[in-house]
């Protein structure tokens, strides 16, 4: 298989998966494209078949989980090392309403049902190709995406409001 083959069939799906553990969109494309030339260059030390989607995926997902887990270690050293204090009371950048809330939902959903919703719809991969990049069966993507969806519809409700406002 070649580089662009393997970042043809895994790009989008690895990009959600590395933002649905919690890394900004652009952190997780840069991510993406490291974890690609780093199985690139390591291709020698891959035991499976790069033919395999199964065994390619959990090996892709494996090296991204140790470089954003390595880049996140960095970002904590740089600020324990900084002199400056971030003041927490400052205000963030307004979102659009609607974003907003869904966002603010999506926050409170699981890492598990985030995680299927946004390699599942945001990178817009197959429900398998989300078992594969997630390390689950096909049912459990779907079992995940179902109550994702209610629990969402249950927080973004006009009844939920109240609850919003109180947290």
């Amino acid at each position: 298989m070649q580089l662009e083959d393997l970042i043809d069939r895994f790009r989008g799906p690895l990009i959600g998966l590395i933002a649905s553990w919690g890394a900004p969109w652009r952190e997780a494309t840069e991510l993406a494209q490291d974890a690609f030339a780093e199985a690139w260059l390591s291709q020698r030390s891959f035991r499976g078949d790069l033919e395999d989607s199964r065994a390619t995926g959990a090996w892709l997902r494996g090296i991204a989980r140790n470089l954003l887990r390595d880049r996140r270690r960095s970002a904590d050293r740089r600020r324990a090392e900084a002199i400056e204090e971030v003041d927490p009371e400052a205000p963030r950048e307004a979102e659009d309403g609607e974003r907003a809330r869904l966002l603010e939902a999506m926050g409170r959903l699981s890492e598990e049902h985030r995680g299927a919703l946004q390699v599942h719809y945001l990178e817009e991969t197959s429900v398998r190709e989300t078992a594969v990049l997630l390390g689950i069966s096909e049912k459990t993507v779907e079992s995940r995406l179902y109550r994702a969806r209610r629990e969402l519809k249950r927080l973004l409700s006009p009844e939920a409001e109240p609850e919003r406002q109180r947290s």
